[in-house]
């Protein structure tokens, strides 16, 4: 298992997740311009608490990859998963402690349901797209989003809410039925793998 760890880069991961959230929560609601295909304002934004979430979602998958040798596709899946999930739990408690600590809880927020977003896209694009390209839906997602996901200026469509560090109800909705069926389906292959 220390094999694993190492070959994967598991240290790596670990202190991405941490400087990357810190970063993204310190951020606040700071934004990137992004040309806007339609709309009343020639740029969008994209607030950088979407692009470190995603650039944290493609070094973890980058890193943990899958075995190739059929033997070892159970255990190593098992690692994999458990690896993103202890991913999934730093950036909640490195956002906790900086809610704590009095950082911006928008940006806080939006860094976990962003990071939650992208490796459940990450680990549902897993099942048809190889190692290699299953962060590919994430970029895809948030580049269309941020094209097309704007009801009114400020304020993204239900869908789109990676492009906005609002904590409302609304945005939580599609990365829960992300993270849900990214648990349905490693759940389902975990299991058929017995």
């Amino acid at each position: 298992m220390r094999w694993w760890l190492r070959v994967h880069r598991l240290p790596l991961v670990v202190v991405s997740a941490v400087v990357l959230t810190l970063l993204s929560i310190g951020s606040g609601s700071l934004s990137l311009l992004f040309p806007a295909l339609g709309g009343t304002t020639p740029f969008a934004s994209i607030p950088v608490a979407a692009v470190l979430p995603l650039v944290l979602a493609i070094i973890t998958t980058t890193c943990l990859d899958r075995a190739s040798a059929r033997a070892a596709v159970r255990r190593t899946d098992l690692l994999e998963l458990g690896a993103i999930a202890l991913v999934l739990v730093l950036v909640v408690a490195v956002s906790g402690i900086a809610l704590a600590a009095g950082a911006e809880s928008s940006a806080a927020l939006a860094t976990v349901r962003n990071t939650g977003t992208f490796l459940g896209l990450a680990l549902v694009a897993r099942e048809w797209l190889d190692a290699r390209h299953q962060s590919v839906p994430g970029v895809v997602y948030l580049f269309h989003a941020a094209l097309f996901g704007r009801e009114a200026p400020g304020h993204p469509a239900a869908w789109a809410g990676v492009v906005t560090t609002s904590s409302e109800p609304e945005y939580w909705v599609f990365p829960l039925v992300v993270v849900l069926a990214a648990v349905a389906l490693s759940v389902r292959r975990v299991a058929g793998q017995r």
